[in-house]
């Protein structure tokens, strides 16, 4: 998502400076030219190098406002305990720290250095409006947006192709969607099942639970785990359905590709997902957790390609109107009126 803001208000005539605080991996490719890119290659919280980085890029460039995301606020709330007069834009994404108190009072602690708060969902608006100590009227909602180019279908006609275009963290919950997919393979479809897990992993003690999962489960010629995909147009292109499993979302961009992409789509009800789908109009809403009704929706779209197909550019034609960088852009540079008003 920062790299599709960076790229609007790159567009638009503002002055961009995009900053990776660890790797900046498959960012800088999806950056417009002519935007400046910067990777303080961040080894943890507490690394002082990486933070003076942080401050001559600031100065260098006479930054004026650091727009961050997630965790990432920490730090640029402790870069106005040098640099006079910055102001800090916390981009609230993760539902899921709602309820971990712990971490919540942190994000409490600092929030009365904080200037302005974009949430991607009501749930993370209402939260910060009853504990932040941000001025009501610098709490704003905005819905994230894509810029995925359109693409022309390209089915495997021989495959039925669902993508989850989801990074490989517990958060997404893969492990459901795996257990949804084993119910289909009983099915036996006219059609052989393609699974495409495209998203950024860690090796880590979750990744090696899913291929352990998906290889005890039998279903290690069905689901392909390719990492992250640079090209995702040409991905969902490919695709007859999208699904998104997770426990805990804020407004998912990948929601808003598959969307972009006119997939038929099914996904849980958590965050902002079910408002984007128009509560079961543009696709289908299942609850977390729960596989064999993952399953169930899964089976309607396999066996009602017609209708599915309809839901699906109905979709596409809701998300470019509700969903595009037009509407970004005009609540972003309202409260940004509002910040520098001061």
């Amino acid at each position: 998502m920062c790299a599709n803001i960076t790229n609007v208000l790159h567009e638009n005539g503002y002055e961009v400076t995009l900053c990776a605080t660890r790797e900046g991996g498959q960012l800088q490719k999806f950056v417009t030219p002519g935007v400046r890119c910067h990777i303080l290659r961040k080894k943890h919280a507490a690394d002082i190098t990486a933070f003076m980085r942080l401050i001559r890029l600031i100065r260098d460039n006479d930054i004026e406002i650091i727009h961050a995301h997630s965790s990432s606020v920490f730090w640029a709330v402790a870069t106005k305990l040098i640099v006079k007069n910055i102001k800090v834009i916390w981009h609230d994404h993760l539902g899921i720290r709602i309820n971990d108190r712990q971490r919540d009072f942190f994000y409490k602690f600092i929030s009365q250095k904080i200037d302005g708060i974009v949430a991607v969902n009501r749930e993370l608006a209402g939260w910060s409006r009853a504990n932040m100590k941000v001025p009501i009227e610098r709490i704003v909602l905005i819905n994230n947006f894509s810029l995925m180019r359109e693409t022309l279908k390209n089915l495997d006609h021989a495959n039925f192709t669902i993508v989850c275009l989801a990074n490989i963290r517990s958060q997404k919950d893969h492990e459901t969607l795996i257990r949804a997919i084993v119910i289909l393979k009983k099915e036996q479809l006219l059609k052989k099942l393609k699974v495409i897990f495209a998203g950024a992993y860690n090796e880590d003690l979750y990744l090696n639970r899913i291929k352990i999962l998906i290889r005890e489960l039998g279903l290690y010629n069905i689901i392909e785990l390719p990492g992250s995909v640079d090209d995702t147009a040409t991905l969902l292109a490919q695709a007859d359905c999208g699904v998104l499993s997770s426990i805990s979302e804020g407004l998912p961009v990948s929601l808003l590709e598959y969307g972009m992409a006119g997939l038929p789509v099914v996904v849980t009800d958590v965050g902002h997902c079910a408002e984007v789908i128009g509560y079961g109009k543009f696709g289908r809403l299942v609850p977390s957790a729960d596989p064999e009704l993952l399953a169930k929706e899964l089976l309607w779209i396999v066996h009602n390609p017609v209708e599915a197909s309809k839901i699906g550019s109905a979709f596409r034609v809701h998300v470019e109107k509700e969903y595009g960088p037009g509407q970004f852009l005009i609540f972003y540079q309202s409260l940004l009126n509002e910040i520098c008003r001061e």
